[in-house]
């Protein structure tokens, strides 16, 4: 019976230690508020380039002189619509959608090696457009990282991953631009 006590009494003891140790250092943020920076991120937040966005299909209202102002004019709807969303988007209309589209990026996305071996890092924002058919109608650079390397490396890890899934049908949509921004950063 005591060699029994002799062995239980100090395993007790180690647990009540043990668990004291690690809620203590489960309460203590031996951090110092330093953030954790990721090697490769896509952003989740909502972005707004510096470069106005801009449809390749411009509405011009050029007014003719025989126009009457008080005419009652008819737009005219041609079935195509489009709309442009933040990859990062809140939005509960694209979200599935989107987590999709990010989820296989990040399958893909890899640091550019060149760009790596020279510790060059940068911020890259794309606009992706995907046709309802899910096919990637074309992929735009809208701000760059100012280094070519990264930029391309966003571009092409876009061209990878497509063709996308079909837009689902209640987006009621032709074509859905996704704005992205590639955040390349190299831990230290």
């Amino acid at each position: 019976m005591d060699s029994k006590h002799a062995i239980l009494w100090p395993v007790i003891i180690s647990l009540v230690v043990h668990l004291t140790l690690i809620t203590a250092t489960g309460a203590i943020d031996l951090r110092q508020n330093i953030p954790d920076m990721e090697i490769l991120a896509v952003s989740l937040e909502e972005l707004y380039p510096d470069i106005p966005y801009q449809e390749e299909n411009e509405w011009v209202n050029e007014k003719n002189p025989t126009d009457n102002d008080d005419e009652n004019k008819v737009a005219i709807d041609d079935g195509w619509r489009e709309d442009t969303v933040d990859l990062g988007s809140l939005d509960t209309k694209y979200a599935d959608y989107l987590q999709l589209i990010k989820r296989r990026i990040l399958r893909v996305w890899e640091y550019p090696q060149k760009a790596f071996e020279k510790n060059e890092e940068g911020n890259v924002i794309v606009r992706l457009s995907i046709d309802a058919d899910g096919k990637l109608a074309h992929t735009v650079l809208l701000t760059s990282s100012g280094f070519p390397e990264l930029d391309k490396g966003a571009l092409n890890v876009i061209k990878d991953v497509a063709p996308f899934a079909p837009l689902p049908e209640y987006y009621n949509l032709s074509r859905l631009h996704v704005v992205a921004l590639f955040r390349y950063r190299i831990r230290n």
